[in-house]
Order: C-alpha cells, then sequence, then structure tokens
C-alpha cells in the first residue's frame, strides 16, 4: 500500500503533509507474488526510492488491478485492466507513470520469464474543505479589546479613537477561500459605528487589494448587525479583513462583530477554528468515504490537536461538528514542534502514527475491512484515535489514554449496519488504576479477550518470530462481528521495540506501541506490504 514517512514540523504542517499525501496522487495496494524469482527472501516490490510498501499510484490513478509480469530476468511488462501496458519496467531501476510507480528488485534468485506481481489502484482522495483559523493568533485587530471584535457577542465590543484610524480587523486561514459576505456590528452608539470601510483580499497577508467599499453607513439602533453582500465572484485569498476610515460622527469607533462568510446560510464563519474534510473514495472508486478534523490550540496547556471526525455525508453548509450523524470527536494530541510520523494509506482509510517524543499515538481512520457485503453494511466507517476530548497533550498518562487497537473507553466508534454509531473500549480507567472494560459491549480483539490481563502472556512463536493476528471488531449488544482493521494486526512486545520490522508470511509489517505503554501486550503491527 501507499506508505509515507517524514518530519512534520508541526501540527498544522502535518496536516499539510497529510492532505498532499491522500489528494495529490493515486493509491496502490493488496501487493502478491508469484513465481519462481518473487518468493521470501528473493526479489521484491517497493516503492520507487527502495522502501518497503512506498509503492503507489499517480495523479492519474482509477479503481485498476495490474499485472508486472517478468519477460526475463531484467524486465517487466506493467499492464492495468483500465490503462493497457503502460511500458516496461527494469528490475532495479524506478518506474514512473501517472497511474503507477515502484522498483523491482533483484533477489537471491534470479527472476525467469513468467514470475508476476499483482497490486491494485484507487484514485487520490478529494479534498473537501479547507476553511478557518487555527487560533485566536490569526485573527487579528488594532481595535483595542480584540477578542470582543470576533467572540460574536453584542455586549462587548472593541473600540478605536477616530483620530488614530483606520482600523482593521484581519483573518488569516489554514486554506484560501472565497468571501460572500461580511457582518459588522457595533457597540452601545449608533454615533461610533463604522461609516466608511471596505473589504480586502491578500494572498500573503503583506500585499493587499480592494474587493468592495462602503461609505455613508447610519447605524439607527445600538448594538446593531448589519450583512453585506460582496458583488460579484471575488478571489479567494488565505487573508482577508476590513478596514474602517470613518466613524458615522463620534469621536470614537465601536466595533462588537466582525465576521467573514462563505454561504450566509451556513451555520459557520471564516473566523471560526480551522477545519479540514476529505472524501475516500473507497477500493473500487466508487464510494464517499467522509472524514473531517478540526484543530485545537492551547499554548497554555501545550495542546495542538487534529480532532477528528466521521460523517456517513457532508453538507457544505455544516461545519465539522454539525454534519448530520457525526462520530463525535476523536482527539488526536500533537505538538507544536518536530515529530516522526507514518502513513499507510489506500483507498478507504488511512492509519497515522506519530511519534512524539517517546511516545507513539496512532489513529485509524476509514472503512474496516467487514466482514458483511455493503448490501447489509453499506458505510462500515470506523473512527478511532486516543480519547474523546479536543484538550489531549500527548504526555498524557491516564489509563483513559489509549490507541485505537486497544482503545480505552472513549477512543474508537464505529458506524454499524443500523447507521448508528456505537463505541469499543477495551480497557477503562478507575482513578490511577487501568482495568479490563467489562460495560462497553464493543470490542477488539485479541487486546479484549482477557478484562484482567492474560493477553500479557501471549508471547513470540515458537521459531522465535513474532506472531501478527487479525485485529477483530465485534460486538456483545447488539451481537454483531464487524470485520477487522485494514493493514493492521495485533503482535507481542516480547523481543519486539517500537519501529521493529515484522516478516510474517512473506510481508513485511512494522511494530508500535499504544502510546507511552511498553509493556509486552501494547503493541500492534502495520501492515508495510
Amino acid at each position: 500500500m501507499t506508505i509515507r514517512t517524514g518530519i512534520a514540523a508541526n501540527h498544522v504542517d502535518f496536516l499539510n503533509q497529510l492532505e498532499t499525501a491522500l489528494c495529490s496522487d493515486g493509491h496502490a495496494w493488496g501487493l502478491h507474488r508469484a513465481g519462481t524469482g518473487t518468493g521470501t527472501g528473493t526479489g521484491t516490490l517497493t516503492g520507487a526510492d527502495g522502501a518497503s510498501g512506498g509503492y503507489r499510484g499517480g495523479s492519474a490513478s482509477v479503481a485498476e488491478s495490474f499485472n508486472i509480469t517478468a519477460l526475463d530476468a531484467d524486465r517487466f511488462k506493467v499492464v492495468g485492466t483500465v490503462g493497457g501496458e503502460l511500458g516496461v519496467a527494469q528490475v532495479g531501476q524506478p518506474f514512473e507513470s501517472d497511474r503507477l510507480r515502484f522498483r523491482i528488485n533483484a533477489g537471491s534468485t534470479p527472476f525467469v520469464a513468467g514470475d508476476r506481481f499483482t497490486l491494485n489502484t484507487s484514485p487520490p482522495w478529494t479534498l473537501v474543505r479547507r476553511y478557518g483559523c487555527r487560533s485566536g493568533s490569526f485573527r487579528t485587530t488594532n481595535l483595542a479589546d480584540p477578542t470582543s471584535v470576533f467572540d460574536n457577542r453584542t455586549d462587548t465590543w472593541g473600540s478605536r479613537n477616530a483620530a488614530d484610524l483606520p482600523a482593521h480587523a484581519t483573518i488569516e486561514m489554514i486554506g484560501s477561500s472565497s468571501v460572500k459576505a461580511l457582518t459588522l456590528g457595533i457597540g452601545d452608539s449608533g454615533a461610533r459605528g463604522p461609516a466608511a470601510f471596505e473589504l480586502q483580499r491578500s494572498d500573503d497577508g503583506t500585499a493587499w487589494s480592494r474587493v468592495q467599499a462602503w461609505t455613508g453607513q447610519a447605524w439607527p439602533t445600538a448594538k446593531m448587525r448589519r450583512t453585506y453582500p460582496i458583488t460579484g465572484s471575488p478571489p479567494t485569498a488565505l487573508f482577508w479583513r476590513v478596514v474602517v476610515t470613518a466613524t458615522a460622527g463620534a469621536d470614537s469607533l465601536e466595533v462588537n462583530d466582525v465576521s467573514f462568510h462563505i454561504d450566509l446560510n451556513a451555520d459557520f464563519e471564516l473566523e471560526d477554528r480551522a477545519q479540514w474534510i476529505v472524501q475516500a473514495p473507497g477500493l473500487d472508486g466508487q464510494k464517499a468515504i467522509f472524514i473531517g478534523a478540526e484543530l485545537y490550540e492551547d499554548a497554555a496547556r501545550a495542546a495542538y490537536n487534529l480532532n477528528w471526525y466521521g460523517f456517513r455525508s457532508h453538507n457544505p453548509l455544516r461545519g465539522v461538528r454539525t454534519q448530520i450523524n457525526h462520530s463525535g470527536v476523536r482527539g488526536f494530541p500533537l505538538r507544536n514542534g518536530p515529530f516522526a510520523y507514518w502513513l499507510a494509506i489506500n483507498g478507504q482509510r488511512v492509519v497515522i502514527v506519530a511519534r512524539v517524543g517517546s511516545v507513539y499515538l496512532s489513529a485509524y481512520l476509514g472503512f474496516l475491512n467487514a466482514y458483511e457485503p455493503p448490501s447489509i453494511h453499506e458505510y462500515p466507517l470506523a473512527i478511532g484515535a486516543c480519547g474523546s476530548v479536543e484538550m489531549l497533550t500527548p504526555d498524557a498518562t491516564d489509563p483513559h489514554f489509549r490507541c485505537f487497537f486497544d482503545p480505552g473507553r472513549y477512543g474508537l466508534v464505529v458506524n454499524y449496519p443500523d447507521n448508528v454509531w456505537r463505541s469499543h473500549a477495551n480497557r477503562y480507567a478507575s482513578g490511577s488504576s487501568d482495568y479490563g472494560d467489562i460495560e462497553t459491549p464493543g470490542k477488539v480483539y485479541p487486546g479484549a479477550m482477557s478484562t484482567w490481563g492474560d493477553r500479557a502472556f501471549l508471547r513470540e512463536n515458537l521459531d522465535g518470530t513474532s506472531p501478527v493476528l487479525p485485529l477483530v471488531l465485534s460486538s456483545t449488544s447488539p451481537r454483531h462481528t464487524l470485520g477487522e482493521f485494514d493493514g493492521c494486526g495485533w503482535t507481542t512486545g516480547f523481543s519486539t521495540a517500537s519501529e521493529s520490522r515484522i516478516d510474517h508470511d512473506g510481508v513485511a509489517w512494522m511494530a508500535f506501541q499504544n502510546a507511552f505503554r511498553t509493556t509486552p501486550d501494547n503493541y500492534f503491527a502495520l501492515k508495510l506490504d
């Protein structure tokens, strides 16, 4: 599958890199090998840079299967079921096309004609929404009491002496957007309202251009608000501001609200908290799987988080947290500084692992491999991270602070065949103690096979290799076995550390611990193909 690794400068840079990984290229998955020279320990198919699992699609990828067949020891013909023949791949050299990218590496047994690799691709994910401001630091003004300008309250306002005009209120968003309307509110005197002002846009926060101007505005009622539609369709921009140059007669300007609208019917505004939504195409390219996030920043708590949501459908007029039948928030704490990450992507899900200091945080966002057909379980979406509050920090040691593969009581929810979101929890907290959860019907096995810790005695295989077992989701109420996490397995921490490679049945996996825990029963394996 598409495996990406890297270093993010901070949580926002990670979101940018995640978006690029999901949406710029298609994704490859389901690698199989057949033939004399493609057995275990011999020839391999990897990413173009030689990394395990790094093979991937391209910008023109569609839902398609590929046969990559040896012509001789040094050449393979690449044929897709949709695109036909793409060319010949040379062993040891990157193969690059706009539909598929990989490299075939020679092994100890030479390839022979007829040796074959097969794999599949799916289209890129689609960016649906990227709006809003990271935090209050990205909403700025030269009015006194600046928080009152953006708090949507009528009983507080920012002010500035008329002699010190112009005044401005500015937003910097995480993504470019157009503004379709502007709302202004005033304080307790109409004479202190803005009489002349203009809307401006900028791509860099330095060079500004006028979008529309208003003059001669009167405010007959104290604390009133007025919305001004924008004429035409102004270009998108990262930065927007309103600049006030005159009051309605008084020697002081008072503004109790500035709001920038992408749609007057939307229940959110562009100065609100940043929100991001993508749509996954499914393995067949025909699905619409919606996953969203809000950015949360609190410098005083050192909380810099991506808080995840899942939706059955997407309404462009609703914010992330007001979409119909959403999953509720699953918190994923990161930091405002560098950290390493791993991404495993295909058309139906992304698995995220982030290493923040010595803590390994993981999230599963997307479809399960459901045991039932789509006619019964149409939308098996799982949203799993580290908890259900938005203000988590990566240094937490709460017993509830766990990752999706062995979740605490609030870290994992799944959409069931009846379209109801239900929690899955293996562990719960009682004070500072960590116990097996016996109240939540939904579980993840084999981690949930014992409420009191017998799973800690699962060890290596007799030959010294590490086991990899399916991570199965099941529930006792309703009594239902849903399916498995795609590309994830349970493994033991005996003789295994985080970032260790596991070779199991000819497939490469990588082991990661559950947050801060390093006891042997707190590991999972991520498939690298």
